[in-house]
């Protein structure tokens, strides 16, 4: 996800002259968890994380990508079910450790079609232990209203986590999720408003 953003910004960036450019997330982007259980599927959803993207100056198409940055508070996930939601954020030890982060190591891209297919590298951490990912994403949209989408699938005992239980273990989550993500970039006048870091 963070890799089409990065390149979107960059786009962006070069577009305007920018320099040192900082790219914010509008309200309407949103991060799905989805799982499956001996029962049915389920899913937990959020609109609320925090992000920070900077490219390196002077901005243009090729401008490294110095640092990009995703954070989720763990009790921002909601599913619409209070137990799902209780039992998630103990599985995920979220008193603990509050925050899942992304951290981008790596992207490559390539037009086509009209949009930018990326394979981005990142470092995960999740109930406070770090493990590589690879997203797959696609880019698109113009400098005003630049969108990236895209998922990636691990297991949760990776990361040390046991699958969440319910009704005294009748209820039992499958180990794989998907993590899905719809980014809209800030509008190209926003981005160059903003102040050079």
């Amino acid at each position: 996800m963070l890799k089409r953003i990065a390149i979107l910004l960059v786009a962006s960036a070069a577009t305007l002259g920018a320099q040192n450019a900082r790219v914010n997330l509008a309200p309407t982007s949103s991060i799905r968890v989805e799982g499956t259980s001996n029962v049915h599927a389920w899913h937990l959803a959020t609109s609320t994380f925090t992000s920070d993207i900077e490219l390196a100056a002077p901005a243009s198409a090729g401008s490294k990508v110095e640092a990009v940055t995703l954070s989720i508070p763990v009790t921002s996930l909601k599913s619409g079910k209070g137990g799902l939601d209780k039992n998630t954020y103990k599985a995920l030890n979220a008193e603990k450790y509050p925050e899942i982060t992304f951290r981008l190591t790596s992207y490559v891209s390539e037009a086509k079609g009209g949009v930018f297919v990326a394979k981005v590298g990142g470092m995960l951490t999740v109930s406070g232990v770090e493990k590589p990912v690879t997203l797959d994403a696609t880019l698109s949209g113009e400098p005003a209203a630049l969108q990236a989408v895209g998922s990636t699938t691990f297991r949760m005992t990776d990361f040390g986590i046991k699958p969440v239980t319910a009704l005294m273990g009748t209820i039992r989550t499958g180990d794989e999720v998907t993590i899905k993500f719809e980014l809209t970039g800030a509008t190209a006048r926003n981005i160059a408003q903003l102040p050079a870091q």
